[in-house]
């Protein structure tokens, strides 16, 4: 297996996730859209009784159809106002960057000309190529599905995520003009299992955003122990070397440091208690955790040296479980590693 598979059975290969969580840096919901995405085009792929392999890396394009975004800047993804004629057009070039970065992975065809085209329009007014109807490639046209629906159910800058039922209504919306008609027709009767439904008509009743949490796998949750889990550690290791002065006092600084960053989290004793969920995305949390572990390192570097530092907090990390340590670098949490490889496929 290259990638996810389409009912979560398997954890995303470790290079894409990192690609997930470097767009994050750029639009806060790149993980949740993403996953969602993967999700759907997997059922869709399904609804049309596609081979295992196909159905698998066309889940892997969902996953990863935004990844062109890397190449643009991150102000531009942001900007709160409509686009000029000049902004459009370099946001009209991530499927085609998108594709050169999946093939520089050496992924699949059917992954790669998914991404590449699921920007198409079934009339035509699409991009880059302005294909039309069956011209495009299946892989995109159930993309532009995947794209469709995902980019409803989450959040943007400009508005927050849609419920199921004003998701649906959109997806419908697109049908004259955007989406292949019997592939949406097709995909209609897998919609429900997206959201753990039993048929669309009790779709239409949940009028609610939906809790993004059921559909990531408490990913949110494994994150904040990780983060949790090293800091107390962290803090247990500090107070043992250094001394209960020296670990208070440090405390003391986190928590002027949090009070500062207006983030509800302290540290009570040696462990971080938050009094509410303040953060909007995945991405969201994983930003705060690389933050606070990045500040952390640099404090204590400025104290005893960042060599020693670096050491020292690798020797807390390898004493978490394996499954935090994996979600630690899932996410980029280890700020004071980086991975090569995830420079080299961005530069190109």
């Amino acid at each position: 297996m290259i990638g996810i598979n389409w009912d979560w059975g398997e954890k995303p290969n470790p290079k894409f996730w990192q690609l997930l969580v470097t767009l994050s840096k750029q639009e806060n919901w790149a993980i949740e859209h993403g996953m969602l995405a993967a999700k759907i085009a997997a059922l869709t792929a399904r609804a049309l009784t596609l081979p295992d392999n196909e159905v698998e890396q066309i889940s892997v394009a969902g996953l990863l159809h935004d990844v062109g975004k890397l190449t643009i800047p991150a102000e531009l993804l942001q900007k709160p106002r409509p686009l000029t004629e000049e902004e459009y057009y370099q946001v009209k070039r991530h499927p085609s960057a998108g594709a050169r970065i999946t093939e520089a992975l050496h992924l699949p065809k059917e992954t790669i000309e998914g991404i590449r085209h699921h920007h198409e329009r079934f009339d035509g007014k699409g991009y880059p190529f302005g294909k039309s109807g069956k011209e495009i490639p299946i892989e995109g046209r159930i993309l532009g599905i995947a794209e469709t629906l995902s980019a409803a159910l989450t959040p943007r800058w400009y508005r927050p995520p849609l419920s199921p039922a004003k998701a649906l209504e959109r997806l419908e919306d697109a049908v004259s003009n955007c989406l292949d008609r019997d592939l949406v027709n097709a995909f209609k009767s897998q919609l429900p299992k997206l959201f753990g439904f039993s048929s669309l008509t009790s779709l239409a009743f949940c009028t609610k955003p939906i809790n993004l949490e059921r559909l990531v796998r408490e990913e949110e949750a494994l994150i904040w122990r990780t983060i949790s889990s090293f800091a107390g550690t962290l803090l247990r290791e500090m107070e043992g070397l250094m001394g209960q002065n020296f670990c208070q006092t440090f405390t003391r600084w986190l928590n002027d440091w949090l009070e500062a960053q207006k983030i509800p989290l302290g540290f009570q004793g040696l462990k971080p208690v938050s009094k509410y969920r303040w953060w909007q995305t995945i991405g969201e949390l994983a930003l705060f955790g690389r933050t606070l572990l990045g500040a952390i390192h640099a404090m204590l570097g400025h104290l005893v040296g960042s060599e020693f530092v670096s050491d020292w907090l690798d020797g807390v990390r390898a004493q978490l479980s394996e499954q935090f340590d994996t979600v630690g670098f899932r996410y980029g949490l280890w700020v004071w590693k980086r991975d090569s490889n995830l420079v080299a496929v961005k530069s190109q």
